[in-house]
C-alpha cells in the first residue's frame, strides 16, 4: 500500500484528539477521587475514544491491510 500524505487539518484534527483524550482522561481521574464515580467513568471513557481517535488513520491502515 502507497503511503499517503497527510493534510495539515488531519494533523491537527489528530492532535486535538490526542491531547483532549489525556486531559479527559486525567480530569476523569480527579472526578473519580473526589467521588463522582458515574460521571467520571463517562468522563475517561470519552477521553479513551478521543485518544483512540488521534490513531484513526493508523487503525484504518491496519484493518485496510488484513482485509486485502
Amino acid at each position: 500500500m502507497t503511503k499517503r500524505k497527510r493534510s495539515t487539518g488531519e494533523l491537527i484534527s489528530s492532535f486535538v484528539f490526542f491531547f483532549a483524550g489525556l486531559w479527559l482522561i486525567r480530569e476523569g481521574q480527579n472526578l473519580f477521587y473526589e467521588g463522582a464515580v458515574f460521571k467520571s467513568i463517562l468522563v475517561v471513557l470519552g477521553g479513551a475514544l478521543s485518544f483512540l481517535a488521534a490513531f484513526r488513520f493508523q487503525i484504518q491502515r491496519l484493518f485496510s491491510d488484513k482485509n486485502e
